[in-house]
């Protein structure tokens, strides 16, 4: 098959996922096309577009951001442009921008199968206001055109109930992760990062990672380390990532109190050593998809703590062993479970995190049931 993949970030989660699908499809013998954007881009991008073209993939640079804007039109434009020469037999986007421009594709005849993968949708953050008023009645008009893949329960019940979404098109397939890339650390591997990063060989090293925006919530990360701080004189934090709230972050720890026990690194291009380094996990989001950190971490063997919200529930409710919870923005529930796990430590219970990420996470099986698919819609 030829398949046109179609992504506006070009970092974090959402890119990742499109990255681990395109090294799938091409090994399974398809031929991929890449719609893109560099305005949020990185190195992996370069990198992506490099493999497609190199493989006899087209590739166009639609040049736009995650907020709607005068250059969408002329990206809708281009996207149509590269339909009419590849000739996919599927068109596959990736977060809501770009799933916006491929559904409207339809409205200048495109008539090839559409995918779209939301990667959460904005509505989950719960906000309310006239944003997501707007953002929820694009993807329930969206909605009626082409297949929607659901990565969690969670984003599949407000794609049915709140958008009201006909089932029909909805399919829900997890994110998978990469098992053979993401493993844990030997001690002395870790030891090496630790001291890399400049962490005392004592610490007990939390981490978290993801976009510092409105959904991660980094602000309620920040309060409720600081409280558990209070109690545990060892405690560290590893944050990676960058984004809009990046200067409140730095000014909240400095206020805090804690700038000196965290790490701050705004990218990884191989985010592996990160994992690696870690004692523990934790995401404060407010809503997610499905998280690829989470499932970074599981691969890893890592405990998490996770928020109780859309995506992340699908984790909490699968049975894992070192697995804690707290709701949404609580900044004291966040302490009183980092504080929980830090005790749990001492206990040296066996862990299941590794095997569940193998046995329910493959690419294998996720991806595997994207192409099946694909391959449904073209009759194959």
């Amino acid at each position: 098959m030829q398949i046109l993949l179609v992504t506006e970030p070009g970092v974090d989660g959402v890119f990742r996922h499109v990255e681990a699908l395109t090294s799938f499809l091409l090994e399974r013998g398809h031929r991929v096309h890449l719609a893109y954007s560099d305005v949020r881009g990185s190195d992996r991008l370069t990198q992506l577009v490099a493999k497609v073209s190199a493989a006899g993939g087209r590739t166009v640079n639609l040049g736009v951001s995650n907020a709607p804007g005068p250059g969408d039109l002329a990206a809708l434009l281009k996207l149509r442009r590269l339909v009419l020469e590849a000739r996919p037999d599927v068109i596959h986007a990736h977060s809501s921008k770009a799933g916006a421009l491929a559904r409207a594709l339809v409205c200048l005849r495109v008539r090839q199968p559409i995918f779209y993968t939301p990667h959460a949708y904005y509505g989950l953050s719960c906000k309310g206001g006239l944003k997501s008023l707007l953002f929820n009645f694009i993807e329930t008009v969206l909605g009626r055109v082409g297949t929607t893949v659901n990565l969690s329960e969670g984003e599949r019940s407000f794609a049915a109930n709140t958008l009201k979404i006909p089932q029909a098109r909805l399919r829900l397939i997890a994110n998978p992760v990469d098992c053979l890339r993401f493993r844990p650390a030997d001690a002395s591997r870790r030891l090496e990062i630790r001291a890399a990063l400049g962490v005392p060989e004592d610490a007990i090293l939390l981490g978290s990672v993801g976009r510092l925006a409105f959904q991660k919530d980094p602000l309620t990360l920040y309060h409720a380390f600081a409280k558990a701080c209070e109690s545990m004189p060892t405690l560290w934090l590893y944050h990676l990532g960058d984004g809009e709230l990046s200067g409140e972050c730095v000014a909240l720890a400095d206020q805090l109190g804690i700038r000196s026990r965290i790490v701050r690194q705004t990218y990884l291009s191989e985010p592996l050593s990160f994992y690696q380094a870690l004692d523990g996990m934790i995401l404060t989001s407010r809503y997610e998809g499905l998280s690829f950190a989470v499932l970074e971490a599981l691969a890893c063997d890592l405990p998490v703590i996770l928020s109780q919200v859309p995506g992340n529930n699908d984790f909490t409710d699968m049975g894992l062993s070192h697995c804690w919870s707290a709701a949404k923005e609580d900044v004291d529930g966040f302490a009183d479970v980092i504080g929980q796990w830090a005790l749990d430590r001492e206990m040296s219970r066996p862990s299941n995190h590794r095997q569940i990420a193998e046995s329910r996470f493959s690419q294998a099986a996720c991806f595997g049931a994207v192409e099946r698919e694909y391959e449904q819609k073209v009759g194959r």
